[in-house]
Formats: C-alpha cells, structure tokens, sequence
C-alpha cells in the first residue's frame, strides 16, 4: 500500500520549475524536473544543499517543506498520492522544452544546414553498414577492445549535426532513456535534437552508439526531421515563435511544466499567495509584527528586538516577556526612565494588538510552540517598575512641599 506524500515546487527567476522538495513521513528529498535546462539542473543543485542544511537543524519533514515554501519563487505544501506520482509529475516534458532545444539550433547558419543535406544525401548502404575493428588476442594473451570502423561520409554526416547545433548542453540525456526507433510518422523536431544529443554525446563514452543509431534508421530520421524544420516549421511552431519572441530575438520564459498529465496535482503556480506562518512554531494564522525591550544600566543603555511573523500564542509569549523584561529593567537611567522604556511600553502595546486580532493557530510545523505564560500584570518582575515611579513621585511631592 502506497503512502501520501507532501512536496513543494520550486520555479527559477524566468518561470521554469527547477525542480521538488518533497517528503514522507521519516525524510525529505529534492527531485530534479528531468526535462529542465541545463541553468535549472544547477540552480537545484544548490537547492539539494538548501534542503540538506535545513533538515539537519533538526525540522520534521514537513516542517522542512513548511520553510521552505516561503522562499522566492517555491510554491505552497502539497500532497500527491504517493511518491511514484511525484516522479511522474517531474517527467513531464512541456512546450516551453521543445522551444528550449529549437532555439539551439543555428537557423541562420545556410552552409551548415546545405553541409547537413549534402552529407546525408551522400550517404550509401556501404557507409551505413558500419564494420568492426578490434578483437584481436595478443601473443601475452590479451584481447583488444572492438571498435565501430566509421567511414568518412558518415564521419561528415555526423559532424554535420554537431555544426547545425543539434548537440546541445540543455538537453540532460543522462537523465532521460535513450532515444528508440523513430515510429512510422518519425521524429518530432524537439525530439530529433534529443536523439542527436543523447547518441553523439554516449558515443564518447560507449563506442558503437552511433553504429546502433545507423542500424536502426534513428540517426537518419534525425536528420529528416531537422532538414524538415529548417525548410518549413510548422504553422503551429512558427504561431507559437511568434508569441514568444519578444523584439530583442530572445525566447520569453518558460512558463513552467504542464500538469494536464497529472489532474490530480494542483498547478505549479497557485493563484493565491501563501498565507503568513509563525517564525517559531510554523502555526497560521500570522501577523509580522515587532517586539522590544529596554534596559538601562546608570550610563549604559541596551535594545534588544525581535520581530517576525507570529501567530496568536507565540506572539503573545513574545510580548510578555520582552514587555516585563523592560518593567523590571528599563528604568535605571535617565534616559531610560524618562524616554526608551517608556517609548518601548507603548511599542509593545500597539503590536500586540496586531496579534491579539488573530484566531487560534492551527497544528505547528517548524517546532514547538512558545508558552505565552501568565498576563504581565500577575508577574511580579513588572512591579519593579513602582520603584522609579514612586521614586519619581516622591521627588515631585517632596518638592512641592519645599516650594510651600
């Protein structure tokens, strides 16, 4: 039996969804978006470090998710099914993807486009029936490596896509499958730079990729599908360039992955903002508010100030003790006495009010929630302020009578 799990989704500056944060009930993890551009698989790498430190101070889970999601750009708590559906969610390939991977192509390069149709024209069954080297055994006994003989039209052909920009950094191959046979309708444009990308680049690291990709028909499809695009985009692709092309040539930001696949899953963008959440205790509702305290020391005066949202019980902790610390302390200079405990007082007073409109907060995600304690009035520290006002009384009827 699968259990519901919690994420947060975290978008880059332009709109892209970078990646989530998402959690069960023991751990919290970061999940990369498998489609993202290359910028967005770095900005979550920073994000996999975010997400380590905040769970080693010791939150739950969840309430790793509840801080986090008031950072710039990460969208409110969510819960899915269960993991599996998290991961499927991540997979989705948008719009804005295939954009991404068509803008890396060098339109208006002519004589690299003109290199890509010659050299697969030239093409024969001969250069496609790619032939091995290799396997020999040596006289100590070891055997050589085989290794794809390929011949200089198909060297050309190959090197022709790398000069149309069909290998490109922005698409991830490591984290997508390898690309497969194209069907009978062939390779959409987006996904012919994918299958480019992925057999060229594994090339360097598995030798015989590319033999496999002339084998099967992929590497041919590739390039009738990039030929197509450059003779004639699609009307849709030439509407959708138009929209998104602002003056300036450059392509707008990407809006963010598309969860039609996953109707379950609330967007990525929600229409209303997050509502605040207690600095302490992770409770809504919250009001940002300030408290402060006063001590005055003969000469020497001290300020302390702790400000944040706040929600009703820890508000109200906050404002009783900072508010009898400075009845107790906050007169013993004449400044103090006079001007900042005073002015601290009613600070305190007005902010609290702010705190004291607030319903009772629901269920904490950060931590414990602070004790308010008892009122001030029943906190016999505060009464220490009578000493300075007597005091001052005393002065004002002793010099009254020596005035009569």
């Amino acid at each position: 039996m699968t259990s519901p799990v919690h994420y947060v989704t975290v978008n880059a500056l332009d709109g892209e969804v970078v990646g989530y944060v998402w959690c069960d009930a023991t751990d919290v993890e970061w999940m990369h978006r498998k489609a993202g551009s290359l910028s967005a698989y770095q900005a979550g790498l920073g994000w996999y470090t975010k997400v380590r430190e905040a769970h080693d101070q010791g939150l739950t889970p969840l309430g790793v998710l509840g801080l986090l999601s008031h950072e710039p750009g990460v969208g409110p708590v969510t819960e899915a099914p269960d993991a599996a559906t998290l991961e499927e969610l991540a997979r989705v390939v948008t719009p804005a993807d295939d954009r991404r991977l068509l803008a890396e192509l060098d339109r208006d390069n002519a004589e690299a486009w003109q290199e890509l149709a010659d050299a697969f024209d030239a093409l024969t069954d001969e250069d496609r029936d790619v032939k091995w080297g290799g396997g020999q055994k040596s006289p100590s006994g070891a055997v050589q490596v085989p290794f794809p003989l390929y011949s200089k039209p198909l060297q050309r052909a190959v090197s022709a896509l790398r000069g149309v920009g069909a290998v490109t950094p922005e698409h991830r191959w490591q984290h997508s499958p390898l690309p497969q046979a194209p069907p009978e309708e062939g390779l959409r444009p987006a996904d012919a730079v994918r299958a480019a990308t992925a057999v060229l680049t594994a090339e360097r690291m598995s030798d015989g990729e590319i033999a496999t990709a002339v084998e099967n028909g992929l590497l041919d499809a590739v390039a009738a599908s990039l030929r197509a695009w450059y003779a004639d985009p699609s009307p849709e692709e030439r509407r959708q360039a138009d929209a998104d092309t602002p003056p300036t040539g450059r392509p707008q930001a990407d809006p963010g992955p598309s969860t039609a696949a996953s109707p379950q899953l609330p967007t990525s963008h929600p229409q209303t903002p997050t509502p605040p959440m207690c600095r302490f205790c992770g409770g809504s509702p919250a009001a940002d508010v300030s408290f402060r305290a006063h001590r005055g020391l003969v000469i020497l005066m001290g300020f302390r100030k702790t400000a944040g949202s706040m929600c009703l019980t820890c508000g109200l902790a906050v404002f009783r003790a900072l508010t009898t610390h400075t009845l107790a302390w906050g007169w013993w200079s004449p400044l103090s006495l006079f001007v900042f405990g005073p002015l601290t007082l009613v600070r305190n007073l007005l902010a609290v009010r702010k705190v004291k409109r607030l319903s009772a907060p629901g269920p904490g995600m950060l931590g414990p929630r602070y004790d308010p304690g008892v009122p001030v009035r029943r906190r016999p520290r505060a009464y220490i302020a009578l000493v300075p006002v007597l005091w001052v009384l005393f002065m004002i009827v002793t010099g009254l009578s020596a005035g009569a």
